[in-house]
């Protein structure tokens, strides 16, 4: 009876530690890395993935995100968690934000890029990853003579998203403003 009562508080504390409710999958769609290579999620299957939304003219937040999440990474690497975490940033705008600016983008914002890519890809791939991930984008004002050299600004959430060993989206932060002792923490909880 006493083996009983403990095996069933023991696992009612085991079920509670891991859970976080799962909030999406994201799509095994044909996406590009900064380097040009074709990306899906399933080559990161078995990782616990940190995914940022940015975009490479954002005038704030995106880039905060991207300097937050770098140092983030070294506390992954002196965690010894380097191995299992895997990072991604995913444009809102694949029209302008090719591999080769993605590329430059995160040189000259001298990003670690061990385990981390930058994705962009066809228009509907990635909408259709932003979508599970339940983000918005609005671009606008953009110039009405076509000229695709003027500035615009995309209207998006601050948004970071912690996803399971299978892509799952399990939690998501204030990308700008996340709490590196709760992120970490969850990425522990998915191990």
């Amino acid at each position: 009876m006493r083996i009983t009562i403990a095996f069933l508080i023991s696992l009612f504390l085991l079920s509670c530690s891991s859970d976080l409710p799962v909030q999406g999958q994201f799509p095994d769609v044909k996406l590009v890395d900064q380097n040009g290579r074709d990306f899906s999620f399933s080559q990161v299957r078995g990782k616990v993935l940190v995914v940022a939304y940015i975009y490479t003219n954002c005038p704030d937040i995106c880039h905060i995100i991207s300097k937050k999440m770098n140092v983030f990474k070294e506390r992954i690497k002196k965690s010894g968690l380097q191995d299992r975490v895997y990072f991604i940033s995913i444009t809102f705008d694949p029209e302008r934000d090719t591999p080769a600016v993605l590329r430059h983008h995160a040189e000259m914002m001298n990003l670690d890029l061990d385990n981390w890519v930058f994705l962009t890809g066809d228009e509907n791939a990635v909408n259709a990853t932003l979508t599970v991930a339940g983000m918005e984008a609005i671009k606008g004002p953009v110039d009405s003579s076509g000229n695709s050299d003027q500035p615009y600004a995309i209207s998006h959430r601050d948004r970071i998203s912690l996803a399971d060993k299978n892509g799952r989206i399990r939690k998501n932060y204030k990308g700008s403003e996340f709490n590196p002792d709760e992120l970490l923490e969850d990425i522990k909880r998915l191990l």
